[in-house]
């Protein structure tokens, strides 16, 4: 996957571990949006993210799972992570 520089600096900017992004594409949920995905953690990821890297993990890094990020349909390109409050 392509991260546009946006991308690059908010990530770097809101600090959201590479880690997190990885687990997202993999376990994240998607909604469509005018020719872009939004993708986040629901209850079927957290639990899904759960059974392959185990609880005690996905318990420590809990604070990490309000991450999102924002994807290109087309070109499958990274354009921005943010945290949902």
């Amino acid at each position: 996957m392509k991260y546009t520089s946006h991308a690059q600096n908010r990530i770097q900017q809101r600090c959201i571990p590479p880690l997190v992004i990885d687990w997202l594409l993999s376990y994240g949920k998607r909604e469509k949006s005018f020719g872009s995905s939004r993708i986040t953690f629901d209850k079927k990821a957290r639990r899904d993210l759960s059974k392959d890297v185990g609880g005690q993990v996905v318990k420590q890094l809990s604070k990490y799972l309000n991450a999102c990020i924002v994807v290109t349909e087309d070109r499958d390109e990274l354009i921005t992570a943010m945290w949902l409050h």
